[in-house]
C-alpha cells in the first residue's frame, strides 16, 4: 500500500519485472557467447588508477600497515556566481597482511565452475597461474615498499621428477614447464610447493608483516614438476625475472589469456580471500586442441609499461574499492531509495532461476552488465566468490567508493551524476540534486559522501532547501569533477600527484538496461515479497538522515513520522547515520536551521 514513503504494490511488481527481464537479457547474451569480452586486458584498463610512489609514508595501526593519500575534487559548473571550492577525500590502502591466504587444490571434476569455456585453449592451468601471480605481485610489492622488505625461498618445495620415471602418486599433479634453467626450476618448485614455498615480508617497528598476496597451499593434491632436481642455492627472482618464467610457461601452453585471468583472481586475494579457504581446480591440459595465440589481451611483455602492473597492485590494496566495483553491477541510477527491494529481488530471482548454480554463467552475465569491470568478475568467478557476493546483494550491503568509481570509469552512486539544468524547476528542487549540491558545499555533516548510493525520492520547495542549495537554484548543471590524487610521502611535501581531471562517465557508460529481447520470457515471481522491504527501509533511512542532518521541513512531517524513519516515540528526535552506516538519534534542529539560513543570507548580502 502506497504512503508517504513506500511505493505502491503495482510499482513494486513492475520494478521487479523490469529487473528480472534486464538480467534475463544478460543471461541470453552470456549464453550466446561464453568467451571472454574482447580487449579484457589492455593498456586502458584502470589506466587512471594511481600507483604507489617510492617515498610513501607507512603508518602502523594495530595489526595493519597503511598508506594514505587524498583525492581533490571540484564542481564541473563553469557559469556559477557562487562557485564551490575544491575539497579533499581521504583514502587509505592496506599494504600488509598478518597471515597467508589459504588455498587448496580440488579435482577438476568437482563442482560446476566450468570456466574453461571462457578461453581459447580449453585446458585449465588457472591454479598454477594464480600461484605464480601471487609470487610476482609479492615480489613487486617488496621492490616498491619503502621499508625493509624481502622475498625469499623456504624449505618447502614441489616434487621434481624426470619425465622418464614411472607413474607417480594419483594425488600428485604433474606440471610440464618445458626446458628450464636451474633458477627457473627452483622458482617453480617454490611457487607450487605445499604449505609456503616462499615468503615476502616487511619489517617495521620491530614487527614482521607479510605481503597482501602471501598464500599457503593446503591440499590433499600436490604438484610435481617434470624436470630434474635443481640447485638448492638459487636466489629468489625479482618480479620481472619471475614474469619472464611465467611468460615462457604460457607461451609453451598457449595460455596467455588464462594468465591474465589468473592475475585478475590474484588481485582479489587481499580483499576477498580471507573469509574461507579458496579452492582452485586442479590443472587439466588439453593435448588435442592446438590454437593460435589470442591477440585479444595485453601481452606479458607490456605488463610493466607505464607502471601498469603497479596500478593493478595498488588497486588490489583497496579492499573497499574492490568490493564496491564488483557490486556496482547491481546498481541502477534510475532506482530510488524506497524501491531498491523489488529491483534486487527481481535481479536475484532471474540469476537463481536461469543460471541454476552455474557460477561461470553468472560471471559472464556480470561482465556484460559492467564491461569495464569484467576482469574483476572474471577473477571472482575463478576464486568461487560469486555466491558470497550475491549474499551481500541480498542484504543490500553494496558499498560505495568514489575513488574506485572514478578510476574505473564507472558509476556507483547517484551522487556522481550531474544536477538538473537548471537546478530549480517550477519552484522545486529534487532531493537528489539537494544531496549533490550539499556534498559540493562540504558544510558540516555533508562533507562526507553519503553511504547510500540510491537517490532519494521526491522534491523540496525552493523556500525550504538549505542556503547552500538555494545559491545554485538558477545554475546550470553542477557535478563532481576528479582533479588529482596526492600521496602522503616521507618528505612532507605531499607532492606525488596523478593529475588527470575526470568528470563522471558519460551516459553511454552507465549500466544499461536491455529488456527488448526478453519481453516474451516467463517471469518467476518466487522472490517477489512485499513484506521483506528491509533493504529499501535501510537505504531510505540512510539517505534521508544524511540529507536532513539538521532537521526536516514541515512538508516532510509525514515522511519522518513513517515507521521506516520514526525510530523513537520522542517527537523531536530522529536518526543520524554514523561513520559505519549505522544509526543514532539526534534532536530536530529545524528552527536553528532556519536561523542559520538567515545568518548565511546576511553574510552573502554583506
Amino acid at each position: 500500500m502506497e504512503d508517504d514513503v513506500r511505493i505502491s504494490d503495482e510499482r513494486f511488481k513492475s520494478l521487479y519485472e523490469t529487473s528480472f527481464r534486464s538480467w534475463a537479457s544478460l543471461y541470453s547474451r552470456a549464453k550466446e557467447n561464453l568467451h571472454l569480452p574482447t580487449n579484457l586486458f589492455n593498456e586502458h584498463t584502470f589506466s587512471q588508477h594511481p600507483y604507489f610512489p617510492e617515498n610513501l609514508r607507512l603508518k602502523h595501526e594495530g595489526s595493519e600497515v597503511l598508506v594514505s593519500g587524498h583525492s581533490v575534487w571540484s564542481s564541473t559548473a563553469v557559469a556559477c556566481e557562487n562557485p564551490t571550492g575544491p575539497f579533499q577525500q581521504l583514502l587509505q590502502f592496506v599494504v600488509t597482511s598478518n597471515d597467508p591466504i589459504l588455498l587448496s587444490i580440488v579435482d577438476s571434476t568437482q563442482g560446476n565452475s566450468n570456466y574453461a569455456q571462457y578461453f581459447d585453449n580449453e585446458g585449465d592451468f588457472l591454479a598454477v597461474l594464480v600461484l605464480a601471480w601471487a609470487y610476482i605481485l609479492s615480489a613487486r610489492w617488496a621492490e616498491m615498499m619503502p621499508e625493509s622488505c624481502s622475498i625469499r625461498y623456504t624449505e618447502c618445495r614441489a616434487i621434481m621428477c624426470d619425465t622418464s620415471e614411472p607413474g607417480i602418486d594419483p594425488n600428485t599433479i604433474s606440471v610440464d614447464i618445458g626446458p628450464a634453467s636451474s633458477e627457473e626450476r627452483r622458482w617453480w618448485t617454490a611457487v607450487l610447493a605445499p604449505d609456503q614455498g616462499w615468503q615476502a615480508t616487511m619489517k617495521l617497528e620491530q614487527e614482521t608483516f607479510l605481503s597482501p598476496w602471501s598464500v599457503r597451499l593446503q591440499s590433499d593434491l600436490h604438484f610435481s614438476i617434470q624436470q630434474k632436481p635443481s640447485s638448492p642455492r638459487c636466489l629468489s627472482p625479482s618480479s620481472s625475472e619471475a614474469l619472464g618464467y611465467l611468460d615462457k610457461f604460457c607461451t609453451r601452453h598457449n595460455i596467455v589469456d588464462q594468465s591474465y585471468a589468473a592475475l585478475a583472481a590474484a588481485l582479489l586475494l587481499p580483499s576477498m580471500g580471507r573469509m574461507n579457504a579458496i579452492r582452485l581446480h586442479a590443472p587439466r591440459a588439453n593435448p588435442y586442441k592446438h590454437c593460435v595465440s589470442s591477440e585479444r589481451n595485453l601481452q606479458h611483455s607490456r605488463i610493466c609499461e607505464d607502471h601498469y602492473l603497479d596500478r593493478l597492485l595498488t588497486m588490489s590494496c583497496n579492499p573497499k574499492g574492490i568490493r564496491s566495483m564488483l557490486l556496482s553491477a547491481f546498481f541502477e541510477p534510475s532506482i530510488e531509495c524506497n524501491a531498491v527491494t523489488p529491483w534486487l529481488q527481481g535481479a536475484l530471482c532471474a540469476i537463481e532461476t536461469l543460471t541454476r548454480d552455474t557460477p561461470f554463467i553468472l560471471g559472464r552475465m556480470c561482465m556484460e552488465r559492467a564491461p569495464r569491470l569484467a576482469i574483476l568478475w572474471l577473477g571472482s568467478t575463478i576464486l568461487g566468490l560469486n555466491v558470497r557476493l550475491l549474499q551481500d546483494v541480498r542484504t543490500g550491503m553494496i558499498p560505495i567508493d568514489l575513488h574506485s568509481a572514478v578510476w574505473s570509469d564507472t558509476v556507483q552512486s547517484f551522487i556522481q551524476l550531474p544536477t538538473s539544468n537548471p537546478v530549480e524547476r517550477g519552484g522545486f528542487v529534487t532531493r537528489a540534486d539537494e544531496c549533490r549540491l550539499l556534498l559540493l558545499s562540504q558544510q558540516g555533516y555533508h562533507a562526507r559522501v553519503p553511504f547510500c548510493q540510491w537517490k532519494p525520492f521526491g522534491e523540496t520547495a525552493l523556500d525550504d532547501v538549505d542556503i547552500e542549495v538555494r545559491l545554485h537554484a538558477k545554475c546550470g548543471s553542477h557535478g563532481l569533477q576528479y582533479q588529482s590524487f596526492v600521496w602522503e610521502c616521507t618528505d612532507e611535501n605531499l607532492s606525488c600527484k596523478s593529475s588527470r581531471q575526470t568528470d563522471v562517465p558519460p551516459p553511454a557508460d552507465l549500466p544499461g538496461l536491455d529488456i527488448c529481447s526478453t519481453n516474451d520470457i516467463s517471469i518467476s515471481y518466487n522472490a517477489l515479497d512485499r513484506d521483506k522491504e528491509f533493504v529499501s527501509e535501510n537505504e531510505t533511512r540512510k539517505i534521508f538522515t544524511w540529507l536532513r542532518s539538521e532537521g526536516y521541513t514541515r512538508s516532510e512531517k509525514g515522511i519522518w513520522e513513517h515507521e521506516w524513519l520514526a525510530e523513537s516515540d520522542d517527537e523531536d528526535t530522529s536518526v543520524l547515520e554514523d561513520e559505519n552506516g549505522s544509526c543514532a538519534k539526534y534532536r530536530d534542529k529545524s528552527m536553528s536551521r532556519v536561523e542559520s539560513w538567515s545568518a548565511d543570507c546576511e553574510d552573502q548580502i554583506n
